[in-house]
C-alpha cells in the first residue's frame, strides 16, 4: 500500500502506476538478484532496496493520509521466524510466524 519505482542503473523501468506488461519486465529483471542493503529515510518514510546487479526499488506512502495504516512493504524470515514491516506512518512492526 505505497507508491513505489523499480530503476536499473539510474533509469526508471517501471512504478506503481505502469502497466502490467511493463511491471512484468521489470520484476524479471530484478529476480534473482541480491538483496544488498536496504535505507528507511525517516523525513518521508521512503525506502530504498539495492541488489547486487543494479536494481533499486524505491517504496513511499501514498499522501492519503488513510492508508498510511497499512503496511509499505513486508519482508519474511524465515530462519528467525519473524516479519517485519515499515507503515506509511512511521510505525514499525516485527511479529512471530506461526510454527
Amino acid at each position: 500500500m505505497c507508491n513505489w519505482a523499480i530503476d536499473a542503473d539510474g533509469l526508471q523501468l517501471a512504478a506503481n502506476e505502469t502497466s502490467n506488461t511493463v511491471i512484468d519486465k521489470a520484476l524479471r529483471f530484478l529476480d534473482g538478484q541480491k538483496l544488498e542493503s536496504i535505507e528507511v529515510t525517516r523525513k518521508d518514510m521512503k525506502t530504498i532496496f539495492q541488489f547486487d546487479l543494479g536494481g533499486k526499488l524505491s517504496t513511499w506512502p501514498y499522501s492519503d493520509q488513510e492508508v498510511r495504516c497499512d503496511a509499505q512493504w513486508i519482508l519474511y524470515d524465515y530462519g528467525a521466524k519473524l516479519t517485519r514491516a515499515l507503515k506509511g506512518d512511521g510505525t514499525w512492526l516485527c511479529e512471530t510466524l506461526p510454527d
